[in-house]
């Protein structure tokens, strides 16, 4: 089968495939066939885990909200709310989720194959996320243009919040009451946040999952199709592992890696997202927050195959949402992400309705199948 059918299979035959929804259960069933169709070995790992991730900012930007309001009169109260929330949020965009174990939690799955080599370890572990997104107003044409920007200041005003909290909790000792010139600059701050609340309300009120054809039948479809080679040419050592629930916050990766982390930590992992359409580059920096920088290793064996088989390939750093291989590289694990960008740097169709199969390009995953069977030449030899 070849990466058209895939990506037609996932994206229009199966369809939008939310998180913890029954067309993600079914696109788990149709991607373990193809690893069995091959002879891997096939586990589906099962956990739980939210199903949106709306509602958790939903918390963090109403409890920030509500501090920046309550500072004037109740400062040693949410001062310390304040920061715990700003913590959490941190902790949550460095995909080191808390808030959320403890939000109601819904059946989602990981897929994976081995190629087991003769001394049974693994060199090599190929990720691409088959769950689909839910559209937001963020994510329109007219808004997705200065996503980072806005998304940078919703973080900024959430730990400005927090600060100017205890700004005014230490007038407050000093001198026994508030005051007012600091707790207007913090509700100004807060009231910003107020936009990306809306905009979560709305989301699960009014959004759909897309069908997600980009974002990432693509990606799986150029695993399955690496997969298809490997096993042609009897390669051992390479895991093959489809996440579901990366939409909601890399929960499949973080749960794989909880699970077999030690399986797999020293191997060089890489991840496979929106390769459809656009440039393709390799990933040499991401994350929300924090920047990770991906391991030396596979951005110099990347820079080599590149050079030696002139692949149309380039190096760039992403800093927007989370992918899969940002919980690994947050925890230590070598990875590195393979992507593809539009003229001005972002992702095409990114969790909008058009992300369809009439916007992909079959010429860009040809070229990044030929990418990553150098690369898993170069990285298993």
């Amino acid at each position: 089968m070849g990466m058209s059918e895939d990506v037609y299979e996932l994206a229009v035959e199966i369809g939008p495939r939310g998180a913890c929804t029954p067309a993600e259960g079914i696109a788990a069933r149709y991607i373990r066939g193809r690893f069995e169709e091959r002879g891997l070995e096939c586990e589906t790992q099962e956990f739980f885990t939210i199903d949106t991730y709306s509602y958790l900012y939903m918390i963090y930007l109403s409890v920030a909200i509500a501090c920046a309001v309550a500072s004037f009169w109740f400062p040693y109260v949410a001062a310390p709310l304040a920061l715990v929330n700003a913590v959490l949020f941190a902790l949550d965009l460095e995909t080191f989720p808390v808030v959320s174990r403890l939000l109601p939690q819904r059946l989602s799955r990981n897929v994976i194959g081995r190629a087991p080599s003769e001394e049974g370890g693994v060199s090599l572990v190929v990720v691409a996320h088959y769950d689909s997104a839910r559209s937001a107003l963020s994510f329109s044409p007219g808004m997705v243009k200065g996503f980072r920007k806005t998304f940078s200041l919703m973080i900024g005003c959430v730990f400005g919040v927090a600060l100017l909290c205890w700004a005014n909790l230490v007038i407050w000792i000093a001198r026994g009451d508030a005051n007012l010139w600091v707790w207007i600059p913090t509700v100004v701050i807060s009231a910003y946040l107020l936009v990306p609340l809306y905009i979560m309300i709305h989301r699960e009120a009014a959004m759909t999952h897309t069908s997600g054809a980009n974002d990432n039948a693509s990606g799986v479809a150029a695993m399955l199709a690496l997969m298809d080679k490997v096993s042609e040419e009897r390669l051992g050592g390479v895991m093959f592992v489809a996440t579901g629930a990366e939409e909601v916050g890399t929960a499949g990766m973080i749960r794989f890696l909880a699970e077999h982390g030690e399986e797999v930590r020293d191997a060089l992992i890489v991840n496979l997202d929106n390769l459809g359409i656009g440039h393709l580059c390799y990933i040499d920096c991401e994350g929300m927050l924090f920047g990770h920088r991906s391991d030396p290793v596979l951005l110099w064996l990347s820079g080599k195959v590149v050079e030696a088989r002139r692949f149309p390939v380039w190096k760039s750093s992403y800093r927007l949402l989370s992918t899969d291989a940002t919980p690994a590289l947050a925890r230590g694990y070598r990875a590195m992400s393979l992507m593809a960008f539009d003229d001005d740097g972002r992702l095409p169709n990114w969790h909008w309705e058009t992300d369809t199969v009439e916007h992909l390009s079959i010429e860009n995953l040809e070229t990044a199948r030929g990418f990553l069977w150098n690369l898993v030449k170069a990285t298993t030899d």
